[in-house]
Protein backbone atom coordinates (compact mmCIF):
# COMPACT_ATOMS: atom_id res chain seq x y z
CA UNK A 1 0.00 0.00 0.00
CA UNK A 2 3.06 2.50 0.83
CA UNK A 3 4.59 1.59 -2.28
CA UNK A 4 1.57 2.19 -4.42
CA UNK A 5 1.53 5.57 -2.59
CA UNK A 6 4.92 6.89 -2.72
CA UNK A 7 4.51 5.28 -6.84
CA UNK A 8 1.46 7.52 -7.27
CA UNK A 9 3.24 10.68 -5.60
CA UNK A 10 6.26 10.04 -7.82
CA UNK A 11 4.40 10.27 -10.38
CA UNK A 12 2.20 13.45 -9.64
CA UNK A 13 5.41 15.08 -8.77
CA UNK A 14 6.83 14.32 -12.69
CA UNK A 15 3.25 15.78 -14.34
CA UNK A 16 3.45 18.70 -12.78
CA UNK A 17 7.87 19.72 -13.79
CA UNK A 18 6.27 18.95 -17.02
CA UNK A 19 5.25 22.13 -17.04
CA UNK A 20 8.17 24.05 -18.04
CA UNK A 21 8.70 27.32 -15.73
CA UNK A 22 8.93 30.09 -17.99
CA UNK A 23 12.05 32.82 -18.12
CA UNK A 24 11.94 35.92 -16.13
CA UNK A 25 9.87 38.98 -18.04
CA UNK A 26 7.82 36.13 -19.98
CA UNK A 27 4.91 37.55 -20.66
CA UNK A 28 1.62 35.21 -20.18
CA UNK A 29 1.17 32.95 -23.31
CA UNK A 30 -2.34 32.12 -24.95
CA UNK A 31 -2.81 29.10 -27.24
CA UNK A 32 -3.58 29.92 -30.71
CA UNK A 33 -3.56 28.91 -34.15
CA UNK A 34 -2.77 30.62 -36.99
CA UNK A 35 -4.12 28.90 -40.69
CA UNK A 36 -1.72 29.34 -43.32
CA UNK A 37 -3.49 29.33 -46.93
CA UNK A 38 -1.67 29.70 -49.86
CA UNK A 39 -4.10 31.25 -52.82
CA UNK A 40 -6.87 30.05 -50.75
CA UNK A 41 -5.67 26.64 -50.39
CA UNK A 42 -3.67 25.24 -46.76
CA UNK A 43 0.05 25.50 -47.05
CA UNK A 44 1.60 22.64 -45.40
CA UNK A 45 4.62 21.79 -43.97
CA UNK A 46 5.58 25.81 -44.05
CA UNK A 47 7.72 27.66 -41.16
CA UNK A 48 5.74 30.61 -39.33
CA UNK A 49 6.89 32.83 -37.44
CA UNK A 50 5.58 35.95 -35.56
CA UNK A 51 7.61 38.70 -35.13
CA UNK A 52 6.24 41.36 -32.50
CA UNK A 53 8.12 44.93 -31.14
CA UNK A 54 9.85 42.74 -28.06
CA UNK A 55 12.21 39.96 -27.56
CA UNK A 56 9.56 37.03 -27.17
CA UNK A 57 9.31 35.54 -30.81
CA UNK A 58 6.83 32.87 -31.39
CA UNK A 59 7.44 30.13 -34.18
CA UNK A 60 5.49 27.15 -35.64
CA UNK A 61 5.32 24.55 -38.79
CA UNK A 62 1.90 24.21 -40.67
CA UNK A 63 0.17 21.13 -40.39
CA UNK A 64 -1.93 19.17 -43.19
CA UNK A 65 -4.52 21.66 -43.15
CA UNK A 66 -2.00 24.84 -42.62
CA UNK A 67 -2.82 25.45 -39.58
CA UNK A 68 0.37 25.98 -36.89
CA UNK A 69 0.43 25.57 -32.90
CA UNK A 70 3.39 28.54 -32.04
CA UNK A 71 5.84 28.15 -29.37
CA UNK A 72 7.24 31.12 -27.89
CA UNK A 73 11.50 31.39 -28.15
CA UNK A 74 11.02 27.65 -29.19
CA UNK A 75 9.98 26.16 -26.04
CA UNK A 76 7.21 27.56 -24.33
CA UNK A 77 3.51 26.92 -26.20
CA UNK A 78 1.79 29.84 -26.55
CA UNK A 79 2.15 33.51 -27.95
CA UNK A 80 2.00 36.79 -25.79
CA UNK A 81 -0.38 39.29 -26.65
CA UNK A 82 0.33 42.07 -29.15
CA UNK A 83 0.59 42.50 -33.15
CA UNK A 84 2.93 40.07 -35.13
CA UNK A 85 4.29 40.51 -38.55
CA UNK A 86 3.34 36.98 -40.27
CA UNK A 87 6.46 35.97 -42.21
CA UNK A 88 5.83 32.21 -43.79
CA UNK A 89 8.69 30.19 -45.31
CA UNK A 90 8.03 27.06 -47.31
CA UNK A 91 10.47 24.79 -48.64
CA UNK A 92 10.20 22.31 -51.54
CA UNK A 93 12.96 19.60 -52.03
CA UNK A 94 13.26 18.09 -55.56
CA UNK A 95 15.57 14.96 -56.44
CA UNK A 96 17.62 12.53 -54.22
CA UNK A 97 19.95 13.94 -51.28
CA UNK A 98 23.56 13.24 -52.61
CA UNK A 99 24.98 10.12 -50.43
CA UNK A 100 28.23 10.85 -48.39
CA UNK A 101 31.66 10.70 -49.44
CA UNK A 102 32.51 7.21 -49.91
CA UNK A 103 34.39 5.78 -46.57
CA UNK A 104 34.49 1.71 -48.29
CA UNK A 105 34.17 -0.11 -51.53
CA UNK A 106 30.00 -0.19 -51.11
CA UNK A 107 29.70 3.32 -50.39
CA UNK A 108 32.26 4.61 -53.12
CA UNK A 109 29.77 2.51 -55.32
CA UNK A 110 26.87 3.84 -54.48
CA UNK A 111 28.21 7.44 -54.33
CA UNK A 112 29.62 6.78 -58.14
CA UNK A 113 26.34 5.42 -59.11
CA UNK A 114 24.83 8.86 -58.01
CA UNK A 115 26.89 10.98 -59.62
CA UNK A 116 26.75 9.15 -62.75
CA UNK A 117 23.44 9.42 -62.51
CA UNK A 118 22.69 13.39 -63.30
CA UNK A 119 20.43 13.38 -60.42
CA UNK A 120 20.30 16.80 -58.57
CA UNK A 121 19.39 17.68 -54.93
CA UNK A 122 17.40 20.86 -55.29
CA UNK A 123 15.72 23.06 -52.94
CA UNK A 124 12.95 26.11 -53.84
CA UNK A 125 10.98 28.77 -51.85
CA UNK A 126 7.53 28.41 -52.65
CA UNK A 127 6.05 31.24 -50.94
CA UNK A 128 6.52 35.08 -52.39
CA UNK A 129 9.90 36.73 -51.33
CA UNK A 130 7.66 39.50 -49.38
CA UNK A 131 6.41 37.11 -47.41
CA UNK A 132 9.78 35.60 -46.08
CA UNK A 133 11.29 38.80 -43.97
CA UNK A 134 9.12 40.50 -40.83
CA UNK A 135 10.45 43.88 -42.75
CA UNK A 136 8.44 43.13 -45.78
CA UNK A 137 5.64 41.18 -45.22
CA UNK A 138 2.53 42.43 -45.31
CA UNK A 139 1.17 40.09 -43.14
CA UNK A 140 0.35 40.56 -39.60
CA UNK A 141 -1.85 39.67 -36.64
CA UNK A 142 -3.48 40.43 -33.39
CA UNK A 143 -3.60 38.38 -30.50
CA UNK A 144 -5.06 38.67 -27.67
CA UNK A 145 -6.88 36.68 -24.44
CA UNK A 146 -9.38 34.42 -26.29
CA UNK A 147 -8.00 34.57 -29.84
CA UNK A 148 -8.06 31.24 -31.27
CA UNK A 149 -7.97 30.34 -35.00
CA UNK A 150 -7.07 33.19 -37.41
CA UNK A 151 -6.44 32.53 -40.98
CA UNK A 152 -3.79 34.59 -43.43
CA UNK A 153 -3.57 33.86 -47.10
CA UNK A 154 -0.26 34.39 -48.88
CA UNK A 155 -0.75 35.18 -52.51
CA UNK A 156 1.39 33.75 -55.29
CA UNK A 157 2.86 30.74 -55.34
CA UNK A 158 6.71 30.62 -56.85
CA UNK A 159 9.71 28.22 -57.67
CA UNK A 160 12.94 30.13 -55.93
CA UNK A 161 15.84 27.93 -56.35
CA UNK A 162 17.84 28.34 -53.10
CA UNK A 163 21.70 27.66 -53.81
CA UNK A 164 23.64 25.09 -52.04
CA UNK A 165 26.68 26.93 -52.18
CA UNK A 166 26.85 30.83 -51.50
CA UNK A 167 24.58 30.74 -48.67
CA UNK A 168 20.98 30.16 -47.44
CA UNK A 169 18.14 31.26 -49.20
CA UNK A 170 20.40 32.36 -52.23
CA UNK A 171 18.62 32.64 -55.32
CA UNK A 172 20.02 31.31 -58.33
Amino acid sequence: MIRNCLYVLSVLGLLSGCTQKTPDGMPKLYPVAVTVTQDGSPLAGANVVLSGTDKWTPIGTTDAQGAASFYTQGNYPGVPEGTFKVSVIKILEEGDKEPPKPFDAESERVYKEYMKSGKKFRQFNTTPEKYRSAETTPLSVEIKKGAKDITVNVEGTVKDEIRQRGGVGARR
